[in-house]
């Protein structure tokens, strides 16, 4: 079962969890579609969209279907150095594809270090405004995120 800590500061949220797996391994399953379809989303979720040019200034595009619905988002990746950092911007999408004016979007920094083995991933999202956070934490951002954790979690141990 994944573990996970939480911090909130104002407008940012910070959340870690550790992996059984090198950090060599865990941040190349963020950053290649053929290993995210296996994990990223929750239980009840699909990655039925993965596109991706993974470097500064590159796009991943993807879009979840759920049982009631489907979403889309888009990245935009800001600064990646292998293997510590991803840094980008989430947006989420209408559904004419366009970035939404109804839902925020985020700064998203993920930082992977290494200890005996094991990596741990901080989660760094940082939203325009505290609301905009307390917004999307109400619409069970850490429930979500802990359920990707778990499928990565499971993700790792098959590989």
């Amino acid at each position: 079962m994944n573990k996970i800590s939480t911090e909130q500061k104002e407008n940012v949220m910070i959340v870690k969890s550790t992996f059984d797996a090198p950090r060599d391994l865990v941040f190349e399953v963020h950053s290649e579609c053929k290993h995210l379809t296996n994990w990223y989303g929750g239980k009840e979720w699909q990655l039925s969209k993965c596109e991706m040019d993974f470097r500064v200034g590159g796009r991943w595009s993807y879009c979840f279907k759920m049982p009631n619905e489907d979403a889309c988002g888009l990245a935009i990746y800001k600064e990646i150095s292998k293997p510590e950092k991803i840094v980008y911007k989430d947006h989420f999408l209408d559904e004419q594809g366009n970035i939404s004016s109804e839902l925020p979007s985020s700064l998203i920094t993920l930082e992977f270090t290494e200890e005996n083995g094991k990596t741990t991933i901080v989660n760094r999202w940082e939203y325009p405004t505290e609301k905009d956070l307390n917004k999307m934490l109400e619409m069970g951002a850490i429930e979500g995120l802990t359920e990707i954790w778990d499928r990565l979690h499971a993700y790792l141990n098959q590989l």
